[in-house]
């Protein structure tokens, strides 16, 4: 019952980390929201938001449908079994896992926390704590969410969104770090960039 229910979960806190408690928590901090979302960049750039508004709708709603029917779908890759048991379990301390670092790594950020790129502001790049492991630990996070979401419920639309999240994510880390390039400097960023990986410490260096 926990477990079946545990998608939903993780599906629900990633949002409310994300456009609720993180907000505000910005907010009583440092005096504004901090969420650009559909407010910056140009028409690809909301494409793009809009997709990631996509994905988590999409996340929530299969989560829910197996919440609801109290049974595996019928669409699952993998059927019942210790298989599918142990995915369950191991899925779930991934997704945790990364939701987990995903608001730790939004807490890191402090007063650079954005979502979305805001052009107009300066406060600093960021490159200790957890970004001293990876230049996007909230990305990682939230892949690490969404894999442990597909072992938990692994169906061929689950397998989809987390293909769809990493190039998502993908493409928005290289628009950000064009961003950071710009406001502090190619010099700053580049030397920061050959040290510390992608998402990953060891891969994706510059």
């Amino acid at each position: 019952m926990v477990l079946r229910n545990l998608p939903l979960v993780g599906a629900l806190l990633i949002p409310t980390i994300a456009i609720g408690v993180r907000p505000l928590v910005q907010y009583l901090r440092h005096g504004n929201f901090g969420v650009h979302l559909f407010r910056a960049g140009g028409a690809a750039q909301k494409v793009r938001d809009l997709l990631l508004v996509l994905l988590i709708f999409a996340l929530i709603a299969q989560a829910f449908v197996v919440a609801r029917r109290g049974r595996p779908l019928p669409s699952t890759l993998v059927g019942p079994g210790e298989l599918c048991d142990l995915l369950q379990v191991v899925g779930a301390m991934v997704m945790l896992g990364g939701i987990a670092l995903f608001a730790s790594a939004q807490l890191n950020l402090g007063a650079s926390w954005r979502i979305g790129v805001d052009d107009s502001s300066k406060p600093g790049l960021v490159t200790g704590g957890l970004y001293a492991l990876s230049r996007h630990p909230i990305y990682l996070g939230l892949l690490a969410a969404i894999a442990g979401y597909a072992a938990m419920i692994p169906t061929p639309l689950s397998l989809g969104l987390l293909i769809c999240a990493y190039v998502g994510f993908r493409v928005q880390a290289g628009v950000e770090e064009a961003y950071l390039t710009r406001t502090y400097g190619e010099a700053a960023y580049r030397d920061y960039g050959r040290r510390v990986g992608r998402f990953v410490p060891w891969l994706g260096k510059l």
